[in-house]
């Protein structure tokens, strides 16, 4: 059992990063499909710092590599109004 410190962090955590979704299963897939973003640019930098190119994040999408994201230049608001990656349904 997790002691009350650990279990705060946790739900800090949770509540950051998917804290408008009620549903734990897709809390679970918002924080995975994150996690692949990040080391999906994780792996392009590791190219670049070894003399290849970048092969996820390049032309438009090069400003959704996970690094110019999470900027610390960048503040929440900045963030949360980047367009989406994903298309917008026209009903």
């Amino acid at each position: 059992m997790l002691d009350t410190d650990t279990k705060r962090r946790i739900d800090t955590a949770r509540d950051i990063l998917v804290g408008k979704v009620p549903d734990p299963k897709s809390q679970v897939e918002q924080i995975t499909i994150a996690l692949i973003y990040k080391f999906m640019d994780d792996m392009d930098a590791e190219s670049e710092e070894l003399g290849g190119k970048r092969k996820f994040f390049t032309g438009a999408y090069a400003r959704y590599g996970w690094a110019r994201l999470m900027a610390p230049a960048l503040g929440r608001r900045p963030r949360a109004a980047r367009p989406s990656l994903r298309r917008r349904r026209s009903d």
